[in-house]
Order: C-alpha cells, then sequence, then structure tokens
C-alpha cells in the first residue's frame, strides 16, 4: 500500500485564502494533543458549522492529516509518522 505524502495541494493563492477562512472563522488557537492539535470554534452561531465546512475542505488538500469532528465542533487532527510533526508545525508553531 503507497504512502500518502505529506503535503497540500493547494496553490499558494488558495493557501492564502484558506488561512483567511479560518481567521475569519475566529477559530481559536489550536491546542496539542500529544500526537496532534485541537481547534474549538468560538461561541457564536453558525461557528461550528463553518469549522466542519473547513474540515471538509482540508481533507481534500491534506488527505495525511485525519480529522475527528467530536460533538459536531471540538476538531481533532492526527497524522501519522513523519506527518505528526508537519501538523505540530502548521498548527502549534507561533
Amino acid at each position: 500500500m503507497a504512502e500518502t505524502p505529506i503535503a497540500s495541494t493547494l496553490s499558494a493563492a488558495d493557501l492564502e485564502d484558506r488561512v483567511g477562512r479560518l481567521e475569519e472563522a475566529d477559530v481559536q488557537r489550536p491546542c496539542g494533543t500529544g500526537r496532534g492539535a485541537r481547534r474549538h470554534p468560538p461561541a457564536a452561531p453558525g461557528a461550528a458549522a463553518a469549522l466542519i465546512d473547513l474540515v471538509d475542505l482540508e481533507r481534500e488538500c491534506c488527505p495525511w492529516i485525519q480529522f475527528d469532528v467530536g460533538d459536531g465542533s471540538v476538531v481533532t487532527m492526527t497524522a501519522e509518522g513523519d506527518g505528526e510533526a508537519v501538523l505540530a508545525g502548521m498548527f502549534l508553531a507561533g
């Protein structure tokens, strides 16, 4: 079985748009989970749905990330092998 490459399929412009959408959704800064990161939407109408829409988009461009949507709003992201460090760098750095 071939390994899924640890890469995004987004162009630079699409990546900029995606980052903008995360900022617009006012998603709280992710916290570490030991193997990945967790994101929570703010307590605002439509925020959970906006986060889940973003997760659906991320599943398309980053199939190496496993997304678990708990209770309809908390999103936990994990990755295997080298993907774990890349995921931490994407969502927990800075």
